[in-house]
């Protein structure tokens, strides 16, 4: 998969972040019949097919591919490791709100676990000590922060320290 043959099966629209298929040429088939069937069906229609994880995804020649990691490919010519969406929306894939990012830039950018218990990243309630804590995990390595039993204290010792290490506003946000 390169740009150059993406670029043969897909346009996209920048501003709108919106990807459609383009007419195929007879050769990417193996007869005319099937070309003229697949074009009928699918030329100049809009790729809008979300996945298990509520993003737009693609089958392409038998494998499945992020519409976002396609597009990266078509404006940039590689695939980016990983990429952010900036306003942690899955389908806004317009090249603005597109970033490829390192893994801990993408985990600061990170929204709340659907596990999460105490409603805040980070901040979990110690039942055997009965005391709540704070930690932080960064660049692979989690370390304590703190414990009270006044929740809002731990609460702003999270914030404090992702606000310190530059983590987006929107990190931990619920979803």
């Amino acid at each position: 998969m390169d740009q150059k043959f993406i670029r043969q099966l897909i346009r996209y629209e920048p501003d709108t972040g919106k990807v459609f298929w383009k007419k195929r040429d007879v050769t990417l088939f193996k007869s005319s019949r099937s070309c003229r069937s697949w074009n009928t069906r699918y030329a100049g229609k809009e790729i809008m097919n979300i996945d298990g994880k509520g993003y737009n995804s693609v089958f392409i020649m038998g494998e499945q591919y992020r519409v976002h990691r396609l597009i990266w490919l078509l404006v940039y010519g590689h695939f980016p490791k990983i990429i952010d969406h900036i306003n942690g929306d899955k389908l806004d894939n317009r090249l603005e709100n597109l970033k490829e990012v390192t893994q801990q830039e993408n985990l600061m950018n990170q929204r709340r676990s659907s596990k999460n218990t105490s409603g805040v990243t980070g901040v979990y309630f110690n039942k055997k000590r009965g005391l709540w804590c704070a930690q932080m995990k960064f660049n692979g390595e989690t370390y304590h922060l703190g414990s009270s039993k006044n929740k809002e204290e731990v609460i702003e010792m999270r914030k404090k320290e992702e606000q310190r290490l530059g983590f987006s506003r929107r990190h931990g946000s619920a979803r």
